[in-house]
This record gives structure tokens, C-alpha cells and sequence, in this order.
């Protein structure tokens, strides 16, 4: 019944008003374990992953969304998010949940930066909780790029990369210099999926 409501309520609506064609949907197996990544914009970027992914993606997201009914329904009933208090970092609760999350073959949602950026053309920094995790549990990790900024009734595309591994990390030991290394190279990976798209748009426009 409340899969149902939330249908009703939010997936019908999300498809009418914010339409996103996704390039490269075979690359995410929905069975499979990932930490998936993406550039932030909005916070209603949760939101299209999910519905147009077709998974509940288990997204670490900021306390503060959790502010009234509706949301704590949308972000902690519909989207299973995980709340964290920036102000404190991740805490014990948090980081249990999270590990479950992976333990149970569930999707991992993270927005590495850390926090939202209007447009794309910005240099991209990444904290190091993604790749922290993804080599801890040996999780592969999924690139993914939103296009756009997502306003109602425009259209949008959401990249989908390759999984990949940080399997050479695997046996490091985990300091800051390791981690800055490996948060390196999910900045590579989520720029060049951006960077291949405009390519091959060019290259289009040019035939």
C-alpha cells in the first residue's frame, strides 16, 4: 500500500515534471553492490536517481532535509536516506548504518563533494568518504553525472559510468595521503563523463 502512495504521490508526478533521458543505464546492475557517486545540484537529485535508476539508493544526505512531515517522508520513509550532521561529521550511528547498507548488497548513495554546485563549470573536490568506504568493504564504485541543474518541465540527462574499482588500494594502509589518492581518481572518472559526453556531442555537430 505504501509503495502504491509513493507511486501516486511522487514517481507519476517526478516523470511528468522533471523528464531525464539516462545515457549509459546498462552499466548500473540493480542486483549488484555499489557506492554510486554523483555531482550534487539539487536537492532534488536523490530523487531522479532513484526513479530513473529504478532502485532505492540508500543516499547519505544532510540532517537539515529531514525538517517537516513531508520531507522526513520523502528523504527517510521513501528514499531510506541516512542523516548525518555535517557540523559533526560522520558519527558512529551514521557509519554502522552505512556499512549495513553495503553488508546488506544495497546501493550506497554519496555525493562526494560534500555539497551542492549551481552548473558544472567548477573545479571539482571530493572528500574522501566515498573512497574510504569503497576500499573497506571492497565495494565497486558507480560514476554518475546529472547533466543539469533540475527545474520543472525541463528536460535533463543523467550519465551513467562504468563501475570500477579502487582494488589498488585495497591493501594500503588508509592515511590521508592514501585517500586524497584515491579520492583523485573518482574526481578523473566523474569529469570524464562529462568531458566524453560534450566530445561526442561535438563530434555529432561537426558530421
Amino acid at each position: 500500500m505504501l509503495f502504491v502512495l509513493i507511486y501516486i504521490l511522487i514517481v507519476i508526478p517526478v516523470l511528468i515534471m522533471a523528464p531525464v533521458k539516462v545515457i549509459g543505464k546498462k552499466n548500473f546492475k540493480r542486483k549488484q553492490k555499489n557506492i554510486l557517486v554523483c555531482n550534487h545540484q539539487s536537492n532534488f537529485d536523490p530523487v531522479i536517481l532513484d526513479i530513473y535508476l529504478r532502485k532505492r539508493i540508500r543516499f547519505v544526505a544532510k540532517k537539515e532535509l529531514w525538517k517537516g512531515k513531508e520531507k522526513s517522508l520523502l528523504f527517510e520513509t521513501a528514499l531510506g536516506c541516512i542523516p548525518v550532521d555535517r557540523s559533526k561529521g560522520l558519527t558512529m550511528a551514521a557509519t554502522k548504518k552505512i556499512y549495513e547498507v553495503l553488508k546488506n548488497n544495497e546501493t550506497l548513495g554519496l555525493f562526494p563533494e560534500g555539497k551542492r554546485f549551481s552548473g558544472t563549470e567548477h573545479e571539482m573536490a571530493v572528500k574522501n568518504g566515498a573512497c574510504m568506504f569503497a576500499i573497506k568493504t571492497k565495494t565497486p564504485i558507480l560514476p554518475c553525472f546529472i547533466l543539469k541543474h533540475q527545474k520543472l518541465f525541463r528536460f535533463n540527462k543523467l550519465i551513467v559510468g562504468e563501475p570500477f574499482e579502487l582494488s589498488e588500494y585495497y591493501d594500503k594502509k588508509l592515511d590521508k595521503e592514501t585517500l586524497d589518492e584515491a579520492s583523485q581518481v573518482i574526481i578523473e572518472k566523474l569529469t570524464a563523463l562529462k568531458t566524453d559526453y560534450e566530445n561526442k556531442k561535438m563530434a555529432k555537430k561537426i558530421k
